[in-house]
């Protein structure tokens, strides 16, 4: 059964010891992803979810290598029965190619030492309905009350805040942060059907697909979530949440 769930901001820079100096407020969302992955329950595998090609991972090789740290490297043990089994539920190809995606390999970063893992892919295009159905099919692979399973979405808002942002000043990107962290926060995920994926697309929020299938996952065993961080200190809404 699902036993717990988080949402996780995906930046390499939120990684620890990837910059020595952190710019203002980066801080705080840093010492919000240790409290929330602490505050996960003990379970027998993570399931990871970040946008990307429609894919299970069967491997975990994790590198920064793409964004100059090389020495930031690490494979972690994937549950290969488990990927597949989702796999083959969600419609999706099982994916063995390392690295892994970015975004996934952060999140991997954060919870990797934890529990084994399956590594989804989910992609940003995908209609809310399908996404919640590979959510679905996670519930399905861990319906079995003996196996105890968490789920880890990415939790990157808009990039499109402030002049400084990386899209620069998305009209309506504000709103759209505010409403999705609402939506988390009242435990009532399935408002963010109106929230993407189009408008999350323009607005930059590279997490909306993640915490569709979350919604998919954790719906079956009446998961709750609560925010504990939402900022935007560099011009991207970060979001820090968790439950069980």
């Amino acid at each position: 059964m699902i036993v717990g769930g988080a949402v996780l901001p995906t930046a390499p820079l939120l990684v620890p010891g990837i910059s020595a100096t952190l710019p203002d407020g980066v801080g705080k969302v840093c010492d919000s992803i240790d409290a929330a992955v602490e505050a996960l329950p003990e379970c027998d595998v993570i399931v990871v979810v970040a946008a990307g090609d429609a894919a299970l991972h069967g491997s975990a090789v994790v590198t920064l290598e793409g964004i100059g740290r090389g020495d930031v490297s690490a494979t972690y043990e994937v549950d290969t029965a488990a990927a597949e089994q989702v796999a083959a539920a969600a419609g999706y190809p099982m994916a063995v190619d390392a690295p892994l995606p970015l975004d996934l390999a952060v999140l991997v970063l954060h919870v990797g030492d934890l529990a084994p893992l399956v590594p989804v892919t989910v992609p940003p295009t995908a209609a809310f309905d399908d996404l919640t159905a590979v959510g679905e099919a996670v519930a399905d692979a861990f319906a079995d009350d003996d196996v105890r399973a968490v789920v880890v979405a990415a939790g990157d808002l808009s990039a499109g805040l402030t002049e400084q942002s990386p899209l620069h000043l998305v009209p309506g990107a504000i709103s759209w942060d505010e409403q999705v962290v609402a939506a988390v926060d009242s435990g009532r995920l399935e408002g963010l059907s109106r929230l993407g994926p189009q408008e999350a697309r323009r607005v930059g929020g590279h997490g909306w697909p993640a915490l569709a299938v979350l919604h998919g996952a954790t719906a079956r065993f009446k998961l709750g979530m609560v925010v504990r961080h939402y900022s935007a200190p560099r011009g991207v809404g970060y979001m820090v949440a968790h439950g069980s």
